[in-house]
């Protein structure tokens, strides 16, 4: 099994030395410190027994630390369930949470900022700058670490596109060609739909895609102030209402959590989904895909997403100490290139590109590169304030005026109203 292979790779390392710095003082070896660490799933295949090997090799190269895994659901649920054991007083030291939850924690007391423990400068500067936008403080503080990180990309079936007279090898890459490519698997190819682009789970995080594209950032870097109602962010709706107007993709709501078996059965042109998605699909597909940065409108884009490693406030030193070790481990290259393999998340530092699996990976599976690729053109994800309540305004937004046929203008208008009555205390 794919994660069996990936624990020998990662069990391997001891014998290298794997060099993993501490934060320095604390417990030493005989001091024995139990840590639980909470993360979600929001992909698919078998990744907790992935995560479960991870924490058995820490645990054997850090043997005055025992830790507990608990898979906590999805990154909601991960985030009610740290709430719920911090009243409880039972918090995590570490925990797997959405890098654009960084400001609600920190303003809620739920995080110790990990640039407040450590000042190892090498390690925290060690990770894509595109992924440090929404793991640093307004301050400049660094908050948390990427772990699981991603981009939107667009998948495309080439055996669709062949049937359809389309050059299989080639992605659209403008949003009209994206249509036109669409509309022609669907009249020519045999496919049921052209295109899908979910509209649950993550709505905002596609509408932020195509704001992007559009010229427009969804919400400014202090997370007060949002842009919901610019006209750019209107075009975008418009143009995703126009799909299902045209017929390429279905009436209603595109579900997150099925779209990706939904394209691995074959029955569509044209998918966005994340790049953590992509072990998933490449697993589950009997026909061969291709893997592209998101089509342009205005200009290329895509939002960053996924989550990062979070200390949790209210543990001792010892805890502290350890949770920052845990969190060196997850982050290191070594296991950052096997993370990237078994999940299809980017590595969120350079060196992991360079080191294997990973670096074999991308050279027979080119498709793996295509997210670090578009890093260039990546903004940071939304992440005001209040990031869930603030971010439900702008998906009710995009979800009436897909399945109910709102006018997306009137819906973005009161989107922003009611962001701005929930930010007004922050400013």
């Amino acid at each position: 099994m794919l994660h069996r292979r990936h624990l020998s790779i990662v069990a391997g390392l001891s014998a290298l030395g794997l060099a993993l710095s501490s934060c320095g003082g604390g417990a030493e070896d005989g001091d024995q410190v139990s840590i639980d660490f909470y993360y979600p799933i929001a992909v698919g295949g078998p990744l907790e027994e992935t995560i479960d090997g991870y924490i058995e090799q820490f645990e054997e190269e850090n043997s005055h630390i025992d830790v507990t895994a608990v898979y906590s659901g999805d990154y909601d649920q991960t985030l009610a369930s740290v709430q719920s054991a911090s009243q409880a007083g039972n918090m995590p030291a570490l925990s797997v949470l959405l890098s654009t939850d960084l400001l609600t924690l920190d303003d809620s007391d739920l995080i110790r900022p990990i640039g407040e423990i450590t000042d190892d400068e090498d390690w925290l500067n060690s990770f894509e700058e595109a992924f440090m936008v929404n793991s640093t403080l307004p301050d400049g503080t660094v908050a948390s670490i990427p772990f699981q990180r991603s981009t939107i990309v667009m998948y495309w079936n080439k055996e669709l596109f062949e049937e359809a007279g389309l050059d299989p090898e080639t992605a659209p890459e403008t949003w009209d060609e994206m249509v036109e490519f669409g509309q022609q698997v669907q009249q020519d190819g045999g496919a049921q739909w052209g295109v899908q682009i979910p509209s649950t789970g993550h709505a905002i995080w596609m509408l932020e895609a195509m704001a992007i594209q559009n010229g427009v950032v969804l919400d400014d870097e202090t997370g007060t102030e949002t842009h919901f109602d610019e006209d750019g962010v209107v075009t975008a709706l418009e143009n995703w209402v126009e799909l299902k107007e045209e017929g390429i993709e279905p009436e209603g709501l595109v579900d997150w959590g099925n779209l990706p078996n939904e394209f691995a059965n074959g029955d569509t042109g044209i998918v966005w989904t994340t790049t953590g998605n992509l072990t998933n699909i490449r697993e589950n597909a009997d026909f061969d895909f291709g893997v592209a940065p998101l089509p342009t409108q205005e200009q290329p884009g895509s939002p960053t997403g996924g989550g990062n490693l979070y200390v949790m406030e209210g543990l001792s030193e010892e805890e502290e100490e350890a949770a920052v070790e845990l969190a060196q481990f997850l982050s290191s290259p070594e296991i950052q290139a096997d993370w990237g393999v078994a999940s299809g998340y980017v590595a969120t530092r350079e060196d992991a590109w360079e080191t294997e699996p990973l670096a074999e990976y991308v050279e027979d599976f080119p498709q793996a590169e295509v997210a670090k690729d578009q890093l260039p053109d990546a903004e940071r994800e939304f992440g005001t304030f209040r990031r869930q309540e603030v971010g439900d305004f702008a998906t009710n937004a995009v979800q009436s005026a897909l399945s109910d046929g709102a006018d997306p203008r009137a819906e973005l208008e009161e989107a922003q109203e009611q962001a701005d009555s929930t930010l007004d205390e922050y400013r």
